[in-house]
């Protein structure tokens, strides 16, 4: 037969288990979201730079990229909206970066760049003792440049 403090000490510690359960819990969710958190935009900025590479590498895939007419520059641009409408990323999260005419920018040097103006719309920090987890950067961006000539015309 169970002694009387016994039974009285195991009844008292019955929501200990509640308690304890639930800061393991919190603490395990915290690391689960900042695991989470700080990959969604390293795997973003990942795809950010392939989808411009990508893009860059449809643009140039013709023979016409030493002096291009307005038309054919036309056809490249749509190549490269083609590339980013066939990419996973929704059209809202592709915008075009400060200083291109669309994602396309033509001359000796061929560029294409890509970038999402605010990524705490994707993946919402929140703030905790004052720490924001996860610290997304300002901007997420990809970037691809070739130079396809020499000015000198060597």
């Amino acid at each position: 037969m169970p002694h009387f403090s016994t039974v009285c000490s195991a009844y008292k510690q019955r929501g200990a288990v509640a308690v304890e359960f639930s800061i393991a819990f919190i603490i395990f969710f915290l690391i689960f979201y900042g695991l989470v958190g700080y990959s969604i935009p390293f795997l973003l900025s990942a795809t950010y730079q392939e989808l411009a590479t990508e893009a860059l590498r449809d643009a140039i895939h013709s023979p016409d990229t030493r002096a291009p007419t307005p038309e054919q520059l036309a056809l490249h641009q749509q190549r490269v909206l083609q590339t980013m409408r066939n990419s996973w990323l929704p059209q809202a999260w592709t915008r075009t970066c400060t200083g291109y005419d669309g994602f396309l920018k033509t001359g000796a040097v061929w560029s294409v760049c890509v970038r999402h103006d605010n990524p705490e719309s994707i993946m919402p920090p929140f703030s905790i003792f004052g720490w924001k987890v996860p610290q997304l950067p300002s901007e997420i961006r990809g970037e691809a440049k070739i130079r396809l000539y020499n000015h000198s015309g060597a």
